[in-house]
């Protein structure tokens, strides 16, 4: 999440990885199968104590109570409550904390006043040191359920409505993203050429063609920056490789970019498939998650080898990625990377459960992390 209460309980990233996964599978059995995944990056989900005090809240749970998550965390749920409503609540958060996983409806009003009924899964976490536990907890909004008639809790395990509302969330959130990227990154590249462009026409209307020429050479250059910049995030839409050259070459060619990247870390790219023998609707799922995985090597493991490796095994697709970094095992949730986003792994999770694959993590201080996905053909 992305912040803190200061002083309060150490969770670890694993820890919060299999309660994600824990969580989704009691509120939503129906949809194993369905790779659905309540990934901090799109749901709104925060950390309680077992009396409702807010540990740490992740963006989306905190726009949707009309807060910022440092103004959520030490703040009482039940606060959040009208008075009518503080009686039932303080009950099902008591029924929280004696269960592994409790689902209920709540009606909070956030900072608008405005009273919506939420449903609110609560799944339990472990934390680094002895105390009461905590709660991982996931506030779904009223897109995403529909209460019947003849279900009385208002809890219904509706299935497409919540494909469609993380796809809908995921959407935004990355509508969100290329609208910053736009602005922030292509709208002052172009404003400054605009800026450096003019001002070479004032110097050589003024007789300062020297002046105006180097002024130009400067513009050149930043041009051809800003082509690099949309370049860059044409490929995150859409790695330009996976369909000129195939998956493998496009991993190949992603594992020379992120050594080159780097001072001291060397990366060995092992592959004995060819690209017609990757289904289509796997490659960008599939480059995607050694992105993910390498970009993790690089900026939390401190590893200095990295090896990845795509093979067949009994009849499927075996993506390895291994580094001999420090590992994600007793990596704490104390990053604002790790509390936005739960270093991808999540993400990476989502992406194989999709389309039917398994997703596995092995990680310690001794052996770094290998991540591993495995698709059935």
């Amino acid at each position: 999440m992305d912040e803190r209460q200061p002083g309060g309980p150490q969770v670890r990233l694993l820890d919060l990885i299999e309660a994600m996964r824990k969580l989704r599978g009691a509120a939503y059995p129906s949809q194993r199968a369905s790779g659905v995944v309540t990934d901090a990056r799109g749901a709104a989900l925060a950390i309680l104590t077992c009396d409702g005090t807010f540990v740490s809240a992740n963006r989306s749970a905190a726009a949707l109570l009309g807060y910022s998550s440092a103004e959520l965390a030490g703040k009482d749920l039940i606060d959040l409550a009208p008075d009518d409503f503080h009686a039932a609540l303080a009950d099902a958060l008591s029924a929280s904390a004696a269960r592994e996983f409790h689902s209920f409806s709540a009606v909070l009003t956030g900072r608008t006043g405005h009273p919506t009924r939420l449903a609110l899964h609560q799944q339990r976490l472990p934390t680094r040191e002895p105390g009461p536990p905590v709660l991982l907890t996931l506030f779904e909004e009223p897109l995403a359920f529909e209460p019947r008639s003849d279900d009385p809790t208002g809890l219904v395990d509706a299935s497409e409505r919540l494909c469609q509302t993380y796809l809908m969330m995921g959407q935004q959130k990355e509508r969100q993203r290329l609208a910053a990227e736009l602005h922030d990154g292509l709208g002052q590249a172009l404003t400054l050429v605009k800026l450096m462009t003019e001002d070479a026409l004032i110097r050589i209307r003024r007789g300062q063609v020297d002046d105006a020429a180097q002024l130009l050479d400067a513009t050149v250059f930043r041009v051809r920056e800003t082509i690099g910049d949309v370049r860059q995030i044409c490929g995150e839409l859409r790695p330009l490789m996976l369909d000129k050259l195939g998956l493998p070459a496009a991993l190949a060619s992603l594992c020379r970019r992120v050594e080159h990247g780097t001072e001291a870390m060397s990366v060995v790219f092992d592959c004995d498939v060819a690209d017609k023998d990757v289904p289509e609707h796997l490659k960008a799922d599939m480059f995607r998650v050694a992105q993910e995985a390498l970009n993790n090597a690089v900026k939390h493991a401190e590893a200095t080898e990295v090896s990845l490796s795509l093979r067949r095994d009994a009849g499927g697709l075996l993506l390895t990625i291994q580094d001999n970094g420090v590992g994600y095992a007793n990596h704490p949730l104390a990053t604002e990377d790790a509390y936005t986003s739960g270093l991808g792994l999540v993400g990476m999770q989502h992406r194989v459960e999709l389309h039917g694959g398994t997703f596995a993590i092995e990680s310690s201080a001794t052996t770094g992390t290998r991540v591993c996905a495995t698709w059935s053909l």
